[in-house]
C-alpha cells in the first residue's frame, strides 16, 4: 500500500526506512537539482551512488511536504558543522547496505543511525578504543561472533544518532558519553565543551540484519514509522 505523505504533525516524528532498488533509483533522480546531479555523478557506481540518491529524493518528498512545497523546491543548505538543513523542519539522514532511513521533527534537532550487523568487524578492539568503559563490558559481555557484532551496532547507533542530534557529529568523543541499553526512549545528558543537552534516545525496528537508534532533543514526542517498499517507493518518488 503507497504510504501516505504528509505534513509533520505537532508533537510527531516520522522514520521513513527504504531499501534501496533500481526502480526507486530511476524515479529519484529526477527530483534532484543540478548541484546534486553533479555529486551523484562523480560517486563510483554501486549501492552508496544509490543510497545517495534515494536518500537526497526521500528528504525532499518530505521536507516538501512538511514546509507545503514542490519537493524540487525545497532547499537544502548546510550548518557550520556541514550538517543538511531545510528551514522550517529537523530532520537526519542515514544508509548503510541498501536501507536508507531518515527521520523528521519540527519541534527539536533529531539524529537518526543504521547499521548493517551482518558483517565481520573487530567489534571489541574497535570498542576498547572508541567506547565508554560501561559500554566497553557490554561487549566484552556479549558471545563472540553475531551476539557481539549486534551489542556493538546497538552501542553505535544510539552514539551516533545522539551526536548527530547534537549537531557537531563526531567531533564529540564517543567516549565522552554512555549510550543507553533498550529500544525504549531514555534521557542520557550529552555534555560538549561544558554545555549540557538532553537527548532523548530509542531504539529502532530497522528489519533483519539491521540496527538503528533515534535521538531527539525533546521528550515524549510520537513516533510514526513508515517503510516505503519496491512499486510504493517508486511511485512516491515519481514526479
Amino acid at each position: 500500500m503507497m504510504p501516505v505523505v504528509s505534513a509533520l504533525a505537532p508533537g510527531e516524528i516520522q522514520v521513513w526506512c527504504a531499501r534501496v532498488n533500481e526502480a526507486a533509483v530511476a524515479s529519484a533522480i529526477g527530483l534532484l537539482n543540478e548541484n546534486e546531479r553533479a555529486r551523484m555523478e562523480r560517486m563510483r557506481l554501486g549501492i552508496a551512488r544509490h543510497e545517495f540518491v534515494v536518500g537526497r529524493a526521500i528528504l525532499r518528498v518530505l521536507a516538501g511536504a512538511a514546509t507545503a512545497c514542490g519537493p524540487r523546491e525545497v532547499t537544502i543548505g548546510v550548518s557550520e558543522h556541514g550538517k543538511p538543513r531545510v528551514e522550517g523542519v529537523e530532520f537526519s539522514v542515514a544508509h548503510s547496505h541498501g536501507l536508507v532511513a531518515l527521520a523528521l521533527c519540527r519541534e527539536a534537532a533529531v539524529g537518526v543511525d543504521v547499521e548493517w550487523v551482518a558483517r565481520e568487524i573487530e567489534a571489541l578492539e574497535i570498542a576498547r578504543s572508541t567506547f565508554a568503559p560501561g559500554e566497553v563490558k557490554r561487549i566484552e559481555e556479549a558471545a563472540e561472533g553475531v551476539e557481539r557484532a549486534r551489542a556493538f551496532f546497538a552501542v553505535w547507533t544510539r552514539k551516533e544518532a545522539m551526536v548527530k542530534a547534537h549537531g557537531q557529529g563526531l567531533t564529540i568523543p564517543l567516549e565522552s558519553f554512555e549510550a543507553p541499553e533498550g529500544d525504549a526512549e531514555q534521557a542520557v545528558e550529552l555534555v560538549v565543551k561544558g554545555e549540557a543537552r538532553k537527548m532523548y534516545v530509542r531504539g529502532v525496528d530497522a528489519g533483519d540484519g539491521f540496527a538503528a537508534a533515534l535521538a531527539v532533543a525533546a521528550e515524549g514526542l510520537k513516533l510514526r514509522k513508515e517503510e516505503p517498499a519496491g512499486e510504493a517507493l517508486r511511485k512516491m518518488l515519481a514526479a
